[in-house]
């Protein structure tokens, strides 16, 4: 069963749900963590934030948005979905 206030599929194939939104972000920004701590003034780990910005930081914050209205048993179920693969 679908939750209405988080997106599971999308019409469009190219387009990743929320769920998978939220997964893909929290990923990359544990990425970026150790690129600050292995070497934070490399031009690399520059581009790497930019890129996070550029990229996946807006549709993040919107997904979170929305995922943070779900009530909060929902929020549970989700996120246990995500962590055992189902998303």
């Amino acid at each position: 069963m679908t939750d209405p206030g988080l997106t599971t599929t999308d019409s469009d194939a190219n387009e990743q749900s929320d769920l998978a939104v939220l997964v893909r972000a929290r990923q990359r920004l544990r990425e970026l963590v150790v690129q600050l701590e292995v070497a934070p003034f490399a031009q690399q780990t520059a581009e790497s934030m930019r890129a996070y910005l550029d990229e996946d930081a807006t549709r993040a914050s919107s997904a979170f948005a929305r995922w943070r209205r779900l009530p909060e048993q929902s929020r549970t179920s989700q996120v246990g979905q995500a962590l055992r693969g189902h998303l």
